[in-house]
């Protein structure tokens, strides 16, 4: 199995249906008044997800999310 810390960023998408349901769930993101989905910038849960990924694998790469 690839480490996600050497993955590519392209390889996120294989993330979205596994990790990334249990992340919408886990963390309410279908929820009314979510802070963390309207803190996403985005119109829909399963976009949201690709937000947070994107900035967690950032986050891995080099340590600095561009989301402050």
């Amino acid at each position: 199995m690839k480490s996600k810390r050497k993955a590519a960023e392209s390889d996120l998408t294989d993330l979205h249906f596994g990790l990334g349901a249990a992340v919408r769930n886990a963390f309410g993101l279908h929820e009314p008044g979510s802070i963390l989905f309207s803190s996403c910038g985005t119109s829909y849960p399963n976009d949201a997800f690709g937000v947070i990924s994107l900035e967690l694998w950032r986050k891995l790469q080099d340590g600095s999310p561009t989301i402050s």
